[in-house]
């Protein structure tokens, strides 16, 4: 409606028109605000942001714990992304340590990969790997790599099928680094240091969120080395929550100085020791993170799927909104939030798809990208 000719009928036309324009405004907020506060924060809200999830354990229960890829345990369930939000999500290929008498071996990853990427294909929204386009995005990522020990030619091949993140250790120490909460704890081995070197050679980046203290500092070196990002993609803030899976503010630091990212994890011991965790503590770990790392280098990595125990209000997938909102309450702009729920990961992700958009909005045409 253009105001000029609403103002020249007389001011008390006007005035009902501004009267049920407030109406129509008090109604949509009013909706929102009901939507909003419905079970796990499903429904419109005002508050509606993207979402790219750095680390989900999907694969895992599909896999050796004979879930249905499309559900998982209830925390993941393909019905419930489009309205929570999600447009992308990293699922890793983890093998449990009991699968080979010495552990996970190339031929486990291989079978992971290859039910995974069957399951993908035949569940929507999800996408094959990658960044094309796709409802739901997804890449692939490795929790414990110790098969790439003695093949490093294998490295190339895999960040070409979709694995983008490499965590080369998980809960124990193993052949190419110390383990957070391994007997050891110690540094990256000789075969741990030349495959970091060569995930990043090959376009991956090393994920460092079980690593030990002194292997995440050798991590940090050679990707200051080489000018490329280091990811926490399931980590916390070790101020808050003294776990040895936490991050301390130096490291917290290191990983920004690098360009990478840091995706706060959901799981309850990560959030609070002694006590019950909320959501106000997922809040604090993200607003700590942002004050020490800054708000380019903080995402989510909710471990969703990965036999954690989250606060009640994000219980699963679908209190994603329920959680913008907290962090929009506790101050964080809306671009601030954005750049959280989604573009920080999206830039460690898809690094050329977002330099691309970054030229496209300077009016320089796009060029084609893988990653």
């Amino acid at each position: 409606m253009n105001v000029d000719v609403v103002s020249r009928e007389g001011p008390t036309l006007w005035r009902r028109f501004r009267r049920f324009r407030r109406s129509l405004t008090e109604l949509g907020v009013a909706a929102a605000v009901l939507l909003g506060a419905l079970p796990g924060g499903v429904g419109a809200s005002p508050l509606a942001f993207d979402v790219v999830d750095l680390h989900v354990d999907l694969p895992y229960q599909y896999v050796y714990r004979g879930r249905p890829f499309s559900a998982g345990t209830g925390q993941y369930p393909a019905e419930k992304l489009a309205g929570a939000g999600v447009v992308g999500v990293v699922l890793p290929l983890y093998a449990p340590r009991q699968v080979g008498p010495d552990g996970p071996r190339r031929q486990d990853l291989e079978a992971s990969y290859a039910r995974v990427f069957e399951a993908l294909a035949t569940t929507p929204p999800f996408g094959l790997p990658g960044c094309g386009s796709a409802e739901v995005r997804t890449w692939l990522a490795f929790e414990g790599a110790a098969p790439l020990a003695n093949h490093l030619e294998d490295v190339p091949g895999w960040v070409a099928r979709g694995v983008r993140s490499f965590g080369l250790v998980h809960s124990y120490d193993n052949a190419l680094a110390g383990s957070a909460t391994g007997a050891a704890r110690g540094g990256l081995t000789t075969a741990g240091r030349a495959v970091t070197r060569r995930v990043y050679a090959a376009g991956g980046f090393l994920d460092v969120s079980h690593a030990s203290d002194r292997a995440l500092a050798d991590v940090l070196a050679i990707a200051g080395e080489l000018g490329k990002p280091v990811v926490a993609t399931h980590s916390n803030v070790r101020a808050l929550a003294g776990h040895p899976r936490n991050l301390s503010a130096a490291q917290l630091r290191g990983i920004a100085r690098t360009g990478g990212v840091i995706g706060i994890n959901f799981h309850a011991p990560y959030l609070a020791r002694g006590r019950a965790a909320t959501l106000a503590d997922v809040v604090e770990h993200v607003r700590y993170a942002v004050r020490i790392a800054g708000v380019s280098h903080v995402a989510i990595g909710s471990d969703f799927e990965g036999d954690i125990r989250p606060p009640p209000e994000l219980s699963d997938v679908a209190a994603f909104p329920r959680l913008a909102r907290a962090l929009s309450d506790a101050g964080l702009a809306t671009e601030a939030v954005r750049a959280i729920m989604s573009e920080n990961a999206l830039r460690i992700l898809c690094p050329r798809l977002t330099k691309a958009a970054a030229s496209a909005s300077r009016g320089v045409p796009p060029k084609p990208a893988i990653w």
